[in-house]
């Protein structure tokens, strides 16, 4: 707004553009003309209250989720204005902020709020609503189990010689289980610490209930799943051979994306993209010993 380029400004030139806005708050309210962070997001929006583990100091979500979001609710906003404008020939203004993006994750939270004025707090990896369904410690590490179903439950507990449990009032079906989470994770925990996380998921798997290793970067980059769906790219960068890049989530059957080319260097493309803009070669060489543009 401030350089000329607000939407009210560009809209007389193009009555058809969309115009996405992001900010740490929303451009109005009492809050509006404060700067935003996404620590300061999910700090704010509730995230960091229900993450971590019961008892311990507050924490963040492991990477910037608040920033994340918003450039992911920008770009569905963004793509929703087109298809607008596709069929009434009209632009818009829309707008998203790092806190109703983190906020909008609190699904669960926000209506056991709602529903029942219950505040939630950390929980670890367990689910608030079902069980199990966490990470439990084997004997050389953790692994995640996802039997929050009864179908899940009932082979789990085959796979576990706890038969029995089945039969067991405070286990028998999912609420019950949840109201007797922390009984049950004891139960459960003196089991799984007597094999490896290898041996146990292999028994896991052949018996169709959801489970899986927690895998350090370096695992995670070298699991067959990962590289066969392709999601380690390598490029050739100016300054490294075979550079590393993570490849494209979405699998379009008609028009797959692809990883062409690497980070580009401060700069690089300077002097291309002013010539497409029709600046001579003169113009440029001043806006870079100007140091209005970086160049290489």
């Amino acid at each position: 707004d401030k350089l000329g380029f607000g939407y009210d400004d560009v809209k007389k030139i193009n009555s058809k553009i969309i115009y996405c806005s992001i900010t740490g708050f929303g451009s109005e309210g009492p809050y509006s003309k404060r700067g935003g962070f996404d620590l300061i997001a999910q700090g704010m929006s509730g995230l960091m209250s229900i993450t971590g583990h019961p008892d311990s100091p507050p924490a963040k979500v492991g990477v910037p989720i608040a920033d994340l979001n918003t450039g992911m609710f920008a770009m569905q906003g963004i793509l929703s204005a087109y298809i607008h404008r596709l069929k009434k020939n009209e632009g818009q203004y829309m707008e998203v902020s790092l806190l109703e993006s983190a906020l909008a994750y609190t699904m669960y939270e926000s209506s056991i709020y709602f529903t029942t004025g219950k505040i939630s707090t950390p929980d670890g990896s367990a689910h608030r609503l079902t069980a199990p369904y966490q990470a439990f410690k084997t004997k050389d590490g953790y692994i995640n189990i996802g039997a929050a179903n009864q179908s899940n439950w009932e082979r789990l507990l085959n796979v576990l010689g706890l038969e029995n449990l089945n039969k067991d009032p405070e286990f028998s079906d999912s609420k019950s289980r949840q109201v007797n989470r922390k009984k049950l994770e004891k139960i459960l925990e003196k089991i799984f610490i007597t094999k490896s996380s290898k041996e146990w998921i292999k028994m896991l798997i052949e018996s169709s209930i959801p489970s899986g290793p927690i895998y350090n970067m370096k695992e995670v980059w070298e699991d067959e799943q990962v590289k066969y769906r392709k999601m380690d790219v390598k490029l050739d960068h100016p300054k490294q051979k075979n550079n590393r890049n993570i490849g494209v989530a979405v699998k379009l059957s008609k028009t797959p994306g692809k990883i062409k080319t690497p980070a580009p260097l401060y700069g690089e493309h300077s002097s291309k993209i002013l010539k497409e803009l029709g600046y001579s070669e003169d113009e440029i060489i001043n806006l870079v010993n100007s140091n209005i543009s970086g160049m290489r």
